[in-house]
């Protein structure tokens, strides 16, 4: 065998370069229309659901107001759980309040206080015994017409803030 030179020759590569273009516009001319669709697809699905979207909340907004309008047409009470006994002395007593916290007793303090009819009123509330307000009224008053005209002031109070918050909105 001889020692020479091997020279590799180039080959054509130009009959593959037009093949791959063929090719390219082949699948461009088809993908394209392709994708639109997918596109149309998609946005028309998108659509649909935002409609949805749209009746469900609007459907949640009737329902709500119309929740809104049940609560305000019908108020709800809660009924005190009030015992009064006498204390030591004369027209002094102690009125027990169930389950009510120190914020109410001491707004029903403060308008029992309003009153011409009591000359002292105070509560304690602690964690061992019921709350207990303890009332000494003036020479000829009714504990229970005074604690009546407590609870009306204020609920009074609350309807007159209820209606500026509603003058607010």
């Amino acid at each position: 065998m001889e020692d020479g030179i091997f020279m590799a020759k180039k080959k054509n590569n130009e009959s593959i370069d037009e093949f791959d273009e063929l090719m390219d516009e082949d699948i461009q001319s088809v993908y394209p229309e392709i994708e639109e669709e997918k596109e149309k697809e998609k946005s028309e699905e998108k659509k649909e659901e935002l409609e949805e979207i749209i009746e469900a909340e609007e459907e949640l907004e009737d329902t709500l107001d119309f929740i809104m309008e049940e609560e305000e047409e019908v108020p709800q009470y809660k009924y005190l759980d009030i015992e009064i006994h006498h204390a030591e002395g004369k027209n002094n007593f102690e009125v027990v309040i169930k389950n009510q916290s120190h914020g109410f007793l001491n707004i029903l303090v403060n308008h029992l206080l309003n009153l011409n009819s009591v000359a002292i009123a105070a509560y304690k509330k602690t964690n061992i015994d019921l709350p207990c307000i303890f009332i000494k009224i003036k020479e000829g008053y009714n504990i229970k017409e005074i604690l009546r005209e407590g609870i009306d002031s204020l609920r009074n109070e609350v309807l007159e803030v209820q209606k500026l918050f509603k003058n607010l909105m």
